[in-house]
């Protein structure tokens, strides 16, 4: 039985995809399967979870190996994908989601992407897969969640920022 439908390959950035899950309900509530090894052209060794309160914005970080998977287990934010990979058609290039559990996706994010999050509700709860093992943030780009040629919409002028996020690079500025 699969868990997946609705599989879109995006046309802003190569190798992304955005997949809604098909959660099963009845009068218990809902049950849905957030990953089968089977599905996926990575292999992930590692699951992270962050818990941000609204207003809190992380990102953009990435690097030149690690695919990630992402997924809301509860509440409601707005993910945005930059295509870093100087060698890509779609270097440079944006994508954006709203990513919420009351309507399960999952976003499959290639290695050499930049990814980042704003939660949108009192409190969300952002889970993602990770194909190599986190070795820190020193071993990670940060890009400004605000840089000029990237231009992402995000629906908060003032968000919440650590200190790594108030300190990136600009995106032209980042190596891969």
């Amino acid at each position: 039985m699969s868990f997946l439908k609705n599989k879109k390959c995006s046309n802003q950035i190569n190798g992304l995809v955005e997949t809604e899950l098909d959660p099963y309900h009845d009068n218990r509530g809902e049950i849905w399967t957030l990953f089968n090894h089977r599905d996926w052209p990575a292999q992930f060794l590692e699951d992270k979870i962050s818990i941000s309160c609204k207003n809190v914005l992380r990102g953009l970080h990435g690097d030149h190996t690690t695919h990630k998977l992402i997924s809301c287990l509860s509440g409601e934010f707005y993910l945005a994908v930059a295509d870093a990979r100087p060698s890509s058609p779609t270097y440079g290039n944006i994508e954006t989601f709203i990513v919420s559990s009351n309507q399960p996706k999952l976003i499959f994010v290639p290695a050499g992407c930049l990814n980042g999050h704003l939660s949108l509700t009192k409190q969300c709860i952002f889970w993602y897969k990770w194909s190599e093992n986190y070795k820190g943030p020193q071993n990670q780009v940060t890009c400004k969640w605000n840089d000029k040629k990237l231009n992402i919409n995000w629906p908060c002028t003032d968000p919440i920022l650590s200190e790594r996020d108030k300190n990136g690079l600009n995106f032209e500025e980042i190596k891969l």
